[in-house]
């Protein structure tokens, strides 16, 4: 009995030896120096923390000001115990906050520099047992760069946006204010599903990250051939961070309808021509089908199918005019004198095309079937002679594909 007796007294004061001999949570705990300057200048901008872990635990820390307002440097975050020290830089920037008295911003403040003053910095620990460790000392900050690198005259125009290159709303202008030099500026469009688009700026107005108006021109990136963000209603947003690692940010909404990059073309390259000799007054005819290739609409315009030029007319001397965006049918020979001076509407309006607002589009995946005629008038120059057809996307491009289509060798006799 007494040597049971000994063995428990020797255990329970194992126990206790190994209790009182535990490393504690948190250890080793430096700021150097306890002065800053954060101001960019290089010296004195940073002061260096360091602890160490002997256990799992969940780290934060905070600075407190004289008042006891409280600042948060990192949040709450699970560390795990390690033999080297964890080492973190503070510059005195904090998450974003407001001055006493001050009024709120259009602007948010996501990081934001301390004032100069004296804080009260803690590291605390918590392990998951419940046991709490909390060290603190003092920091100085002084000649500290406090200015915001605000946004102003954040605008985005029109709110309602159409990428399709039809020449109607293909262009978002986003215009924005620097009140500082920052060291990156940065704005994108963000949707439900939390894909950022970037913005390029146009930097033929002011330097990128320089103080004063900053403009930025998007268009859904289909100059570039590539496909527009669907559908839907989006965030756009502007982003500044200056030197000492200052954020704010802010934002607009914008609803983009109709994206798509059009992709249209001549089916098959195929062109029926009524004739390939005539005599000077009778009419050259063709007929060709154009198909939608694409998930948007494609805008187009007038003359429409059907119509009879002279040879010594054009689309202008009919009263229609060259339009951005639009889709026409050309027809062009050898001797003209501008590139396909007639042309037509790639389908009857209400019959294959649809009317969005006062303009006329051919659906997505559509087909239209397009005729119209020339007379010769006049003997051209050379004879005989080619023509050819072209599908024209004007003011954007006539793709390879669609251009000189399907040429026909045309003799014209004098009667």
């Amino acid at each position: 009995m007494k040597i049971t007796h000994l063995l428990g007294v020797l255990v329970l004061l194992a126990f206790i030896l190994s209790a009182c001999g535990q490393k504690p949570l948190l250890d080793k705990v430096t700021v150097t120096p306890d002065t800053i300057t954060p101001n960019a200048d290089g010296q004195t901008d940073l002061t260096k923390i360091t602890f160490l872990l002997n256990r799992n635990a969940v780290v934060s820390i905070r600075l407190y000001d004289g008042a006891g307002q409280v600042y948060t440097f990192r949040a709450a975050k699970p560390l795990s115990l390690n033999e080297d020290p964890y080492t973190v830089y503070f510059g005195g920037i904090v998450d974003g906050f407001l001055l006493p008295g001050e009024e709120p911003y259009d602007f948010t403040i996501l990081k934001r520099m301390l004032p100069d003053g004296v804080y009260t910095w803690e590291i605390q620990a918590q392990a998951a047992n419940g046991e709490t460790v909390a060290v603190t000392g003092t920091l100085t900050i002084q000649n500290a760069d406090t200015l915001l690198p605000a946004i102003r005259g954040f605008s985005v125009s029109p709110k309602t946006f159409s990428p399709n290159q039809d020449g109607i709303d293909d262009r978002v202008r986003i215009n924005l204010t620097l009140d500082k030099d920052v060291e990156d500026l940065r704005v994108y469009l963000q949707g439900a599903d939390g894909v950022m688009h970037a913005i390029p700026e146009d930097e033929k107005r002011t330097r990128p990250n320089t103080k004063g108006w900053h403009t930025y021109d998007y268009d859904g990136g289909i100059d570039a051939g590539s496909e527009p963000p669907p559908d839907g209603m989006y965030t756009v947003f502007a982003e500044a961070r200056d030197a000492m690692g200052q954020r704010v940010s802010i934002s607009n909404t914008l609803e983009i309808v109709n994206a798509g990059l059009p992709r249209a073309y001549i089916v098959n390259g195929a062109v029926e021509y009524n004739v390939t000799t005539m005599v000077l007054s009778d009419t050259l005819c063709f007929t060709l089908t154009v198909e939608n290739d694409s998930a948007t609409y494609i805008r187009t315009t007038g003359p429409w199918p059907g119509t009879t030029y002279r040879s010594d007319q054009n689309f202008n001397t009919l009263g229609w005019s060259e339009e951005s965006g639009v889709f026409r049918v050309g027809m062009d020979f050898d001797t003209s004198l501008r590139n396909y001076p007639f042309r037509w509407g790639i389908g009857q309006p209400g019959v294959d095309l649809v009317q969005i607002d006062r303009y006329w589009y051919l659906p997505p995946n559509a087909r239209s079937e397009v005729t119209g005629c020339v007379q010769v008038v006049e003997m051209p120059v050379r004879n005989p002679l080619y023509y050819w057809m072209g599908l024209i996307h004007e003011d954007v491009e006539i793709a390879s594909v669609n251009n000189r289509v399907d040429p026909t060798f045309v003799t014209i006799w004098e009667p």
